[in-house]
C-alpha cells in the first residue's frame, strides 16, 4: 500500500512539473512572437540615420531604408515612377530623408495604423501642410483625481483620430502631432479632456471621473466591482508610491494606507519584516493577528515582491469586504495584483538606484572613565569601598595603555558607519488586440553594517535577491480569455555565525573597561568566564551562515463568457502551483580567547587563556520545502436592466500544501483548505446599492463536527449626490455617499499548533502512567503529563460593523474617505484561568473562551490639482484603534484595578512611582517598601492603603507596544521637469519599557552591563533632583528600583520623514537621439529623520534594550528610462 502511495505521489508531482514546464515554454514563445510583431510609433521618424543612395532606383532606396531602420513602409509598386532614381547622401532624421527622396517624385507619406503609407501629392497642394503632422512632438503623464497614474488612456488629435496612442503602465505617452492641434484624452469612466498644445512640449493631464466615477472598476475579494457600488471598506495605494529604497515591501506600508498598523522591529537584511495589522489587534496574540495576503488571488508572502511589478495594492477591512474569505478573513485581507501588458508596440522600462545605508539611531554609551566613576559611586552608596583608583581612571581616560586600561566604544567596534543598497529593474510590455504580455526582472543587493574582520570567510550581513514577474493575456476568442503568470524570486542571505540577538546584546552586556576589542598581537579578548560576549568577536570570529530561499509562483486562469446561456454570465477557472525551497549552510566555531594580566619586564603582554577554541569551522546543513496546489472555479454574472444593475458570484476553492522536507508524521500531512464563497449585489439608478456576501469553509484545526462554518455579511450604500434634490449642490459636491455593512468573519489562526482539537501527551519509558508497549522497544510507553487539550475547539468569530462616508468636492480635486468600525471577537482560543488550584491540574485546559472588543476609525484625504505647469498633490491618512478585553477566563481579583477585563490587550500593570525618597524620615514614615530602601530610591504609591508595597498595589498604566494612532501625511509638487515628493509617518499612544543591563545601572553587578551616556543624569546627595532620569546608583538591586513600574516606561510616539524623492525629467531633445522616450534622474531617501521624545535607540525597535539589529536609513541616486 505504501509503495502504491509513493508511486501515485511521484506521478502527480511529475505531471505537475511537466505542466509547469509547458506553461513556462508557452509564455516564453508567445512573448517572443508578440515582441517580434511589427509595430510603429511616430517617434521613430525622429531617429537619425546615415544613408547613401548613389543614383539608385527609388524602389531600391526605399528597400534599403526599410532594412536599415525597420520602417514599416506601405505602398504599391505602381505608385513609383519607372524612371525614378535617387541620389542622396546624408545623416538626418528619417522623416527628413523620406521628404527629400519622395518630394521630387510627387510623393509624400502619412503614418496610419502603425505603417508609413506613401501617397501621391495632390495638385496645388502645399507640401508643408501635408507634412505638418510630424512637426510637433508632445509627451506627458496622465493621472486620475487622486494622483494615481493611468495606463491605457487614449490620446488622440481632435478631428484626426488616426493620429494617437495610449498611455503606458506608468501613465506616460509620447505623440507627434500637427502644430496647434488639440489633444483628446479619453478613458472609460472618466470625462474626456481636450487640451490645445500651443507651444507646449510637455502636457500633463488629470482626468476626473464621469458622474462621480460610475464606471470606474476596483479590485474586491475574488473579482472586481464598480467603485460607485462599493459597500465594503477598503483602501488602495498607488504602486508608484511603494517604489522607495527599501528592500522589504512590508516596511513601506506604514503611513500609506488608512487602516494599516505596521511596526518594524529589526533592520537586519533578510530578517526585517514589519508586523502588519489591519485595524489593530482583536485577539490576544500579535502573531495570530496577521492579515491574509493574496498575490494574484493566491495566498502568498509579500515581503520580497518588487514594487515595480505591482499593478494594484488594496486592503480589505470590514466584513462586507472579507466575508468571502471565511475563516481566513477576520484579520483583514491584502490584495496584490501584478502588472499585465497593454496593447501596442513593445515598451521597455529600466529603473536603477544605488546608495548608502546607515543606522537611523544608535545608543550612545558612557566612556570608560565615566563608567568607573559611576561604579565607585554605586559602591559607596551602599557603604562599600570603591574599586577604581584615581590613577586607573586617569590612565583609562588618557589612553595610556589601551590594552591594560581599555576604553572601548563597543558600538563603533561592532558596526561600520555605512553599508550600501542597490536595485535594478527592467521590464517589457506590449501586445496586440489579442495578446498582451509583461515581463519584469530585477536584482537587489544590500550590504549590512557588521564589521568584517580579517577571517578567510565572508561573515558580512548581505542580502541578494533576483525577481521575475511575467504575465501573459491571450484573448483566444471573442468569449474566451486565458491568463498565464509565472512569478518568483531567489533570495540569498549571508550572516555571521552568531545571531543578531547575541551580537546586539553584547553592546549592552560589555562594559567599556572589561577588555579591549582585541589585543595588539591579534588575540581575541574575552572575560575570564570565557562566555564570549565580545560583540566584535561574535561577528568576525564565530563563522558564518548562508541561506538560499527561492519561491516560484505560477497561475493559469481561463475566463469563458457564456452568452449562449444568458448575457452577462461567465465562468472562471484558475490553477496555481507554488514551490518554496529553503537551504541553510552554517559553519561555526569558537575562537581561542584571552584576558591580559599585565606586561613583563620587556613590555610584552602576559595572557591568561579563557577558552580553548576550535581550529576548524563546523558544518551543519538544513533544508525546508513546500509545494502548494490551489484550485478555483467560479460562475459570475453581471447584467444591467435599464436602471437596475445586478451582479453575482459563486466560487469554490481548495488548496493542498505539502511539506516536502517533513521531519515527523504531523509535518508530513498536507495542509488542506476548501470552501465556498458567494456575492450578490444590486444597484438602482446608481443611487442605492445592496451587497450580500458569504464564505463557507473550514480548517484542520477544528474537530470534525465543528470544522466548517458559515460567515455571512451584508451592506447598503446610498449615493446621496445622485438624488434629484442634490442637483443644486452638484457643482460644489461631486460625490456624497454613505455606506454601512455588518457581518461575521472567522479566524482559523487560533494557535501555532496544527490539529488544535487533539490533545497532546508527553511520553517516556520511565515513570508516569502506563499505556502499553512500544512496538519497537520492550519498554512500556508511559505518560508524564497531558499537554495541550481542549473541548469543542472551533474558530474565532468576528462580528464587524462599519459606517463609511465618501466625499468628493472641488471638481473631484479633494477626496475624503472616512470609516468608523466596531468589532467583537468571540471564541478566542486561550488557556483557562478560572480553574481552582485544588483540582491539581498541572496543565490547564484550552478553549474558545476569550472575548475582545475593538473599535476606532480610519480616514484618508487626497487633494490633486494642476495649475498650468504646477502640479500639486496632498495626501493624509489617519488610523485609530482601541481594543478592550471583555473576557479572558481569569478569576475575579481582590481589587478591581488588578482585573485585566476592561483593559486593552497587552495592558501594562505595575507600581506607580510618585518620586524619589528625599531623606530617611520620609522612608520611615511611608509605606513599607521591599528591599533596603535609602534616600534617592523610587517611592511607590500604596494603592490599597495597607501600608505595604506589594503586588496588590500594581495598577494599569501606559499604552503598550502597538500604537493606537498611526498616521501619514505627504505631498508631491511638480513644476515643469522637477518633482518633489515626501511622506511623513508617525504614531501615538504607544510606549516603551526600558529594562535590562545598560538601562538599569549595575543591576547585575559592576562587571556586567554597559551604561548609557546620560548616566550622570541621576539622583545624588549633592544634587537630590526629583526630575533625575536615574534613581540613586547602587551595586545590584537591593532596593527594587528596577521592579516593573511606570518610572521606566517612556513615551514611544514619533514622527518620521519616511521618504523623500526629488526627480528631474530630462528634456526630450536630450534623449530622443538615443531612442529614449522618457528619462528621469532622482535622489531618494528613506527613514531620513525621526522626531521623538525617546532618544536612546530607534523607537520602533523592541522594548527592553532595543536588542535587535538597528533600523537603517538610505540615501540613493538613481535613474529611470522608458524606450
Amino acid at each position: 500500500m505504501q509503495k502504491k502511495l509513493r508511486i501515485r505521489s511521484r506521478f502527480k508531482f511529475g505531471k505537475i512539473m511537466r505542466i509547469t514546464s509547458l506553461v513556462a515554454a508557452l509564455t516564453f514563445t508567445i512573448t517572443l512572437v508578440s515582441a517580434s510583431h511589427p509595430s510603429f510609433g511616430q517617434a521613430e521618424l525622429e531617429n537619425k540615420t546615415k544613408v547613401s543612395f548613389p543614383g539608385i532606383p527609388l524602389s531600391k532606396a526605399l528597400e534599403e531604408l526599410q532594412t536599415k531602420t525597420g520602417l514599416p513602409l506601405a505602398y504599391r509598386s505602381s505608385q513609383l515612377p519607372n524612371d525614378a532614381h535617387v541620389t542622396y547622401n546624408g545623416n538626418k532624421k528619417v522623416r527628413d530623408i523620406l521628404k527629400e527622396i519622395l518630394t521630387p517624385h510627387a510623393l509624400y507619406y502619412e503614418v496610419k495604423d502603425g505603417f508609413v503609407v506613401l501617397k501621391e501629392i495632390p495638385r496645388n497642394a502645399d507640401i508643408k501642410t501635408l507634412y505638418a503632422q510630424s512637426d510637433v512632438e508632445v509627451r506627458g503623464t496622465v493621472r486620475d483625481s487622486t494622483g494615481n497614474v493611468m495606463a491605457g488612456v487614449s490620446v488622440s488629435v481632435k478631428d484626426r483620430p488616426h493620429i494617437g496612442t495610449t498611455t503606458d503602465l506608468n501613465g506616460r505617452y509620447i505623440l507627434s502631432v500637427p502644430p496647434h492641434a488639440v489633444l483628446v484624452f479619453a478613458s472609460v469612466g472618466y470625462k474626456s479632456h481636450e487640451q490645445s498644445i500651443g507651444k507646449q512640449q510637455v502636457i500633463d493631464v488629470v482626468l476626473t471621473p464621469t458622474e462621480s466615477g460610475i464606471d470606474e472598476v476596483v479590485v474586491v475579494g475574488f473579482g472586481t466591482q464598480k467603485k460607485i457600488s462599493l459597500v465594503g471598506a477598503q483602501s488602495s495605494v498607488n504602486p508608484s508610491e511603494l517604489q522607495v529604497p527599501a528592500a522589504n515591501l512590508t516596511n513601506v506600508l506604514a503611513g500609506r494606507l488608512a487602516g494599516v498598523v505596521a511596526v518594524q522591529r529589526s533592520g537586519e537584511p533578510g530578517f526585517d519584516n514589519s508586523d502588519v495589522f489591519i485595524r489593530g489587534i482583536s485577539t490576544f496574540s500579535q502573531g495570530l493577528s496577521r492579515p491574509l495576503v493574496l498575490v494574484d488571488g493566491v495566498p502568498r508572502d509579500m515581503a520580497n515582491i518588487d514594487p515595480e511589478d505591482i499593478e494594484n495594492f488594496t486592503i480589505l477591512k470590514d466584513a462586507a469586504a472579507t466575508a468571502v474569505y471565511g475563516v481566513r478573513g477576520a484579520n483583514g485581507v491584502v490584495l496584490i495584483t501584478t502588472k499585465k501588458g497593454t496593447p501596442g508596440k513593445p515598451k521597455f522600462g529600466f529603473r536603477y538606484y544605488d546608495g548608502l545605508t546607515t543606522f537611523t539611531q544608535m545608543p550612545e554609551f558612557a566612556d570608560g572613565a565615566t563608567f568607573m566613576r559611576m561604579s565607585n559611586e554605586a559602591l559607596t552608596n551602599r557603604g562599600a569601598a570603591p574599586i577604581y583608583s584615581d590613577d586607573v581612571i586617569r590612565m583609562t581616560a588618557e589612553g595610556t595603555d589601551p590594552y591594560l586600561y581599555p576604553n572601548v566604544d563597543w558600538a563603533a567596534a561592532t558596526f561600520n558607519k555605512w553599508g550600501y543598497q542597490r536595485r535594478g529593474n527592467m521590464n517589457i510590455n506590449g501586445g496586440s488586440d489579442r495578446t498582451n504580455y509583461y515581463v519584469g526582472v530585477s536584482y537587489l543587493d544590500e550590504l549590512g553594517l557588521y564589521k568584517q574582520g580579517d577571517a578567510d570567510y565572508d561573515n558580512r550581513s548581505r542580502r541578494s535577491r533576483y525577481n521575475l514577474s511575467s504575465n501573459l493575456t491571450v484573448q483566444a476568442s471573442n468569449t474566451t480569455k486565458v491568463e498565464l503568470g509565472i512569478n518568483g524570486h531567489l533570495l540569498n542571505i549571508n550572516i555571521p555565525g552568531t545571531t543578531q540577538d547575541n551580537i546586539v546584546e553584547g553592546l549592552w552586556y560589555m562594559t567599556p573597561v572589561v577588555h579591549p576589542v582585541m589585543y595588539e598581537d591579534g588575540k581575541i579578548a574575552d572575560q575570564r568566564s570565557g562566555s564570549l560576549q565580545n560583540p566584535y568577536a561574535l561577528i568576525t570570529q564565530t563563522g558564518y551562515a548562508n541561506q538560499w530561499r527561492n519561491q516560484l509562483f505560477s497561475n493559469l486562469r481561463a475566463t469563458q463568457d457564456l452568452p449562449f446561456i444568458t448575457d452577462g454570465l461567465s465562468a472562471t477557472a484558475m490553477f496555481s502551483f507554488d514551490v518554496y525551497n529553503y537551504t541553510s549552510m552554517r559553519r561555526t566555531r569558537r575562537p581561542d580567547t584571552f584576558i591580559a594580566t599585565g606586561r613583563d619586564t620587556d613590555g610584552s603582554m602576559l595572557y591568561e587563556e579563557t577558552y580553548r577554541g576550535d581550529r576548524f569551522l563546523s558544518f551543519n546543513r538544513s533544508s525546508q520545502g513546500t509545494r502548494t496546489i490551489y484550485w478555483e472555479g467560479a460562475l459570475n454574472y453581471n447584467k444591467s436592466f435599464g436602471k437596475h444593475d445586478v451582479t453575482g458570484m459563486l466560487l469554490y476553492n481548495q488548496s493542498d500544501e505539502l511539506n516536502s522536507q517533513a521531519g515527523d508524521l504531523t509535518a508530513s500531512l498536507p495542509y488542506r483548505f476548501l470552501g465556498l464563497a458567494g456575492r450578490a449585489t444590486y444597484g438602482y439608478d446608481n443611487r442605492y446599492f445592496i451587497d450580500a456576501n458569504f464564505g463557507y469553509n473550514g480548517s484542520e484545526n477544528f474537530a470534525p463536527d465543528h470544522r466548517f462554518g458559515f460567515f455571512p455579511s451584508g451592506g447598503i450604500a446610498w449615493v446621496v449626490s445622485e438624488e434629484p434634490f442634490f442637483e443644486p449642490l452638484k457643482d460644489a459636491v461631486n460625490l456624497f455617499k454613505l455606506r454601512f455593512s455588518h457581518g461575521k468573519v472567522g479566524n482559523s489562526q487560533i494557535t501555532g499548533r496544527r490539529f488544535a482539537y487533539l490533545s497532546t501527551i508527553s511520553t517516556s519509558s520511565n515513570g508516569g502512567y502506563l499505556f502499553g508497549r512500544d512496538r519497537g522497544n520492550d519498554a512500556f510507553l508511559r505518560s508524564h503529563n497531558i499537554g495541550d487539550y481542549g473541548v469543542n475547539v472551533t474558530w474565532e468569530t468576528a462580528t464587524k460593523s462599519n459606517l463609511g462616508l465618501d466625499l468628493q468636492i472641488l471638481n473631484n480635486a479633494l477626496n475624503v474617505q472616512l470609516d468608523f468600525f466596531k468589532e467583537r471577537r468571540e471564541g478566542i482560543f486561550l488557556q483557562r484561568g478560572a480553574v481552582p488550584a485544588y483540582l491539581g491540574l498541572q496543565t490547564l485546559p484550552l478553549g474558545n473562551l476569550g472575548v475582545i472588543d475593538n473599535k476606532g476609525f480610519d480616514a484618508n484625504v487626497t487633494f490633486n490639482k494642476q495649475f498650468n505647469e504646477l502640479r500639486v498633490q496632498l495626501l493624509g491618512n489617519l488610523t485609530y484603534t482601541r481594543n478592550l478585553i471583555v473576557e479572558n477566563d481569569q478569576p475575579t481579583p481582590m481589587y478591581p484595578w488588578l482585573d485585566q477585563r476592561g483593559r486593552k490587550v497587552g495592558q501594562r500593570f505595575g507600581f506607580v512611582a510618585t518620586g524619589l525618597f528625599e531623606n530617611q524620615e520620609e522612608i520611615d514614615n511611608g509605606p513599607l517598601h521591599p528591599g533596603t530602601v535609602r534616600p534617592g530610591d523610587i517611592r511607590f504609591q500604596d494603592v490599597n492603603g495597607d501600608g505595604i508595597i506589594d503586588d496588590f498595589d500594581k495598577i494599569p498604566y501606559g499604552y503598550g507596544t502597538i500604537p493606537e494612532w498611526v498616521y501619514g501625511a505627504g505631498f508631491t509638487i511638480g513644476y515643469k521637469a522637477l518633482t518633489l515628493s515626501t511622506l511623513f509617518q508617525g504614531v501615538g499612544n504607544v510606549d516603551i519599557r526600558m529594562n535590562g543591563e545598560g538601562l538599569m545601572p549595575f543591576q547585575q553587578g559592576l562587571n556586567r552591563g554597559n551604561l548609557l551616556s546620560n548616566i550622570e543624569d541621576r539622583w545624588t546627595i549633592e544634587n537630590p533632583r526629583q526630575d533625575a532620569f536615574y534613581p540613586r546608583l547602587s551595586d545590584g538591586n537591593p532596593n527594587n528600583n528596577f521592579v516593573e513600574s511606570n518610572w521606566w516606561v517612556k513615551n514611544g510616539r514619533y514622527v518620521r520623514l519616511k521618504t523623500l524623492q526629488l526627480t528631474y525629467t530630462l528634456p526630450r531633445t536630450w534623449v530622443k537621439r538615443a531612442k529614449i522616450d522618457n528619462a528621469n534622474i532622482f535622489f531618494a531617501g528613506y527613514n531620513l529623520v525621526t522626531w521623538s521624545p525617546f532618544k536612546f535607540w530607534d523607537v520602533e525597535l523592541p522594548e527592553g534594550r532595543g536588542t535587535n539589529y538597528p533600523l537603517t536609513a538610505s540615501y540613493t541616486l538613481g535613474f529611470t528610462l522608458d524606450f
